[in-house]
């Protein structure tokens, strides 16, 4: 009797813990839409499936089928190397929808011996699974935003609360964006939605947290946009108003930036040329090409981006308001404001 595939659902895969999460469709896909913690072993590389997909629309499906035969197949010692170094426990497949390229290594290596899954409607399940049960996650959780201007240094109270082993929930550092013109700048790549949701489900998911600490942020970063679950309970949370001195907003502005190219500062500095005159964007443009950095980021500030988020800050009532000169003084204050709500961090050692 023909034994029948084992399909798991990705929420019953949550709760098992020796597997190993293997995705078999192409770079490109995996790249743009992975699933934390997956692995990448793929059956057709990204040039492979564009030729069996053109053969399928151009000549027939036996032809498409054809060329993909001969393409695992080349690759298949490859495949079964790379398996044997990452497998830990059972093998769980997943493709883009369930079918048939997770299906055919599932049964490949269950014929090899091994213990297998193909998981039950691909990467689309899951991707529906995580969009659900962000909101779930998401519902009781207490949000404290942090607020302020433009190099006020929240990313970096941010990351410091975090290494305190304080809830974090740092949605810029998911986008690859800091939120702004610039906020592209000296991050490795653009990040895409489906990752970008990924991330955040991963995050409520292993930290069930009861609060978060967060900053303020607008629906879009960069080029992705916060689930309004989320976005809502940013709004909805305790905020509190940060503010330094100029001085120490141009260090962190010069630290944020300090691997920025002229040419992908001039990039970001010509979109803000939209809307502030041609005179501006001159003088500016100038004072880039002087290297004339901590000035640029001293008039772009208080001219350009405080008069722009000003309302913004004006739309809320604040908790508290701290002042800082650096940042570790502006770290302390927030954790003071913390403990005596009643939260406290458990330091993180390495």
């Amino acid at each position: 009797m023909e034994e029948k595939m084992i399909l798991v659902k990705y929420e019953d895969l949550l709760k098992e813990k020796n597997y190993t999460l293997i995705d078999v469709r192409t770079p490109k896909e995996f790249k743009e839409e992975p699933i934390p913690g997956a692995i990448n072993i793929p059956l057709l590389l990204d040039e492979e499936r564009v030729d069996v997909g053109t053969a399928y629309k151009q000549v027939s499906p036996e032809k498409a089928k054809e060329l993909g035969v001969e393409a695992i197949a080349k690759r298949l010692p490859d495949i079964f190397r790379e398996v044997q170094k990452h497998a830990k426990g059972r093998l769980a497949f997943y493709c883009a929808r369930g079918g048939m390229r997770s299906g055919s290594m599932s049964a490949l290596f269950e014929a090899l011996g091994y213990t297998t899954w193909k998981l039950e409607g691909g990467y689309r399940a899951y991707r529906q699974y995580i969009l659900e049960n962000i909101k779930t996650y998401n519902k009781d959780v207490k949000y404290i935003i942090l607020h302020g201007k433009t190099g006020i240094g929240k990313t970096k109270i941010l990351q410091q609360l975090e290494n305190k082993g304080y809830s974090v929930l740092d949605l810029e550092k998911m986008a690859n964006h800091k939120g702004s013109f610039f906020g592209g700048v000296c991050e490795k790549e653009e990040q895409s939605q489906k990752k970008f949701d990924s991330l955040i489900f991963d995050y409520f998911y292993k930290n069930k947290p009861q609060y978060v600490i967060a900053e303020s942020e607008s629906k879009r970063i960069g080029n992705v946009y916060v689930p309004e679950d989320v976005f809502q309970s940013l709004g909805n949370g305790v905020h509190l108003s940060l503010e330094t001195t100029i001085k120490n907003r141009v260090e962190v502005i010069r630290e944020d930036y300090a691997g920025a190219t002229v040419d992908e500062l001039q990039k970001c500095l010509d979109k803000v040329g939209r809307y502030i005159g041609k005179e501006k964007y001159e003088e500016y443009s100038q004072m880039l090409k002087d290297n004339k950095i901590d000035e640029l980021s001293e008039v772009l500030m208080l001219d350009y981006y405080d008069p722009l988020y000003q309302k913004s800050i004006e739309k809320y009532i604040y908790d508290s308001e701290i002042f800082y000169e650096t940042i570790d003084e502006g770290v302390e204050k927030v954790v003071r404001y913390l403990n005596e709500k009643g939260i406290f961090g458990k330091e993180v050692t390495e």
